[in-house]
């Protein structure tokens, strides 16, 4: 293999990595400028909080060199507390921006499940 080679990362990966630190930056803005005053924020902080448990985990396995099933499950995890988060506040009295980055982190959950699904 030649140095050139060495160098070039799979672009699926490195695709995969920025999400993951897009979501872990996203989820820890969200956490530090929540307000616990009202039931949906403290309901949203918990969510958040099990999605940021569930990040480390995932970073856990992928440094640890688990098999690539291993990973696999451990973003569809990240992913289903993503939807579980953005699900939470449907019908709830959350203001518009809490709203759209909780839709944000849904996203972003989902484009992890998806660019980590490829592995397999």
């Amino acid at each position: 293999m030649s140095a050139a080679e060495e160098g070039a990362a799979d672009p699926k990966l490195v695709a995969a990595a920025k999400t993951t630190k897009d979501l872990d930056e996203l989820v820890q803005l969200i956490r530090t400028g929540l307000g616990r005053a009202k039931p949906w924020q403290r309901q949203l902080a918990a969510r958040l909080g099990d999605i940021d448990g569930l990040m480390q985990v995932m970073r856990l396995t992928i440094a640890m060199d688990k098999p690539d099933v291993e990973i696999v499950a451990s973003a569809e995890a990240v992913a289903g507390a993503c939807r579980r988060a953005a699900a939470s506040l449907a019908g709830s009295r959350a203001d518009y921006p809490a709203l759209q980055a909780v839709a944000l982190v849904g996203d972003l959950g989902e484009r992890l499940r998806s660019a980590l699904n490829t592995l397999t």
